[in-house]
């Protein structure tokens, strides 16, 4: 028979039948001894270590929070029944938001100033997809297209020779506003003859159309420091066939003082699905003798349609 434990025994450690069991037994806190610390004098001193460590603390932040509230309430109940904090409360409250406002006004002058520059800088229109270049496979649809200033004539011929007028403007065909020049520069542009005019293009797919973009050069590029053959007021219209009737998708206004390239976005009543587009002008900035188109684009994505 093996020797048992007396200290064992009495602690559990063997069942009724004399075999050893092994008992884990968990404590919910952690017992500290007392420990003894000597000093020099021979004096001894002991410390007491909480039997629950984190109870005292848990009860400290409680202690604390109570505090708090009590002392917020006794405030608050101050500024209501005196009435002298509660005018200095509305005072530094109402500075504040005054002072919030105008920072968050500032704010959104400096973003609005900051988008023009880079709208100036980098257009809306190069950030969307053009459909009316021709070598995406647009072109002009001449039979519907104001005729080109000055007219694609000789202005004079001797001898079978041509002669032109050295102050004449160079014949521009309207092709020019299809091959997506940029930047624009100075006589770069289709111009027409009085101000009013049009331009209608066929495109190489169906389009649902979403915007359209028109552009002139700036007054500080012009070299008559003049913009007053930019198109004003303009509208446009599309259809899917040539022989159909066509749709008008909007009416809009060129503005001068704006970007070079300025984008038209065409109301969701008005969207359609397009092949053709025409660009019609209404009046010009004051020039009475031609207008001058330097850039026309078309937006929008794919559609998928059975002709």
């Amino acid at each position: 028979m093996l020797k048992r434990s007396s200290r064992l025994q009495s602690n559990g450690y063997y069942n009724s039948t004399g075999e050893p069991v092994i008992s884990y037994k968990e404590r919910l806190y952690r017992v500290f001894k007392r420990r003894r610390f000597h000093f020099r004098n021979g004096e001894e001193r002991h410390f007491e270590h909480d039997a629950e460590p984190g109870c005292g603390s848990t009860k400290r932040k409680t202690f604390l929070l109570i505090f708090l509230v009590f002392s917020f309430g006794l405030l608050f109940s101050l500024a209501v029944f005196t009435g002298i904090p509660s005018v200095i409360m509305t005072k530094i409250f109402t500075t504040s938001s005054k002072q919030a406002w105008k920072q968050l006004e500032e704010l959104q002058s400096e973003l609005a100033s900051l988008k023009e520059k880079i709208d100036f800088l980098v257009p809306v229109a190069d950030r969307m997809p053009n459909f009316a270049l021709e070598s995406l496979g647009a072109r002009i649809i001449y039979d519907k297209t104001s005729e080109s200033y000055p007219p694609d004539k000789p202005v004079l011929r001797i001898f079978g020779f041509t002669l032109i007028c050295p102050n004449q403007r160079p014949y521009r065909s309207p092709r020019i506003l299809l091959e997506g020049r940029a930047p624009m520069l100075p006589g770069q542009c289709w111009a027409f003859g009085g101000s009013q005019g049009q331009i209608s293009i066929g495109l190489a797919q169906y389009i649902t159309i979403s915007h359209v973009s028109l552009g002139h050069i700036p007054q500080m590029l012009s070299p008559y420091l003049t913009v007053s053959s930019a198109p004003r007021k303009f509208s446009v219209f599309g259809n899917q066939h040539a022989e159909d009737p066509v749709i008008y998708l909007g009416t809009f206004q060129y503005d001068p003082k704006g970007g070079p390239l300025q984008t038209f976005k065409i109301a969701e009543s008005n969207i359609s699905v397009v092949k053709y587009v025409t660009l019609r002008i209404h009046d010009n900035w004051g020039n009475s003798q031609y207008s001058c188109i330097y850039s026309f684009r078309v937006h929008g994505k794919l559609a998928w349609h059975e002709h």
